[in-house]
């Protein structure tokens, strides 16, 4: 009876969940840069110049919850900004090809192998 017993508490233990092991959250960090917006997603590149030559990458995606996004895109139009936020690594096999962050779709129009899940903005005086 106690093999019975003890076949029966090993199967059980083998079923019970196994609980996922998150990695670490990244601290925010800061993203300087000369910004535009296209649709769900914002695109930051280091320097002005890059604007005024029509060459706008190499530069990297990102976006803002959702309502943020809208309100910087409406007020905000290629300054100098500063933007909080967490870098999150890009891949090609993301489901649907984008990253949904609060309601706005980041699709990585920069290519780069990271874009930002930005949490504040600010123009730069």
């Amino acid at each position: 009876m106690s093999l019975i017993a003890a076949a029966l508490a090993l199967s059980l233990s083998a079923a019970a969940p196994v609980a996922e092991v998150q990695p670490a959250p990244t601290p925010p960090t800061t993203f300087e840069g000369w910004i535009s917006f296209s649709g769900d997603e914002f695109q930051l590149v280091e320097r002005q110049n890059q604007y005024v030559a029509g060459r706008e990458r190499p530069c990297v995606s990102g976006a803002l919850p959702r309502d943020e996004q809208r309100t910087a895109a409406a007020t905000i139009g290629r300054q100098k900004v500063r933007v909080t936020g967490t870098r999150v690594a890009w891949s090609d096999e993301l489901p649907g090809h984008r990253i949904d962050h609060q309601g706005s779709n980041i699709r990585n129009e920069c290519g780069a192998d990271f874009v930002i899940l930005g949490t504040d903005i600010a123009v730069i005086q």
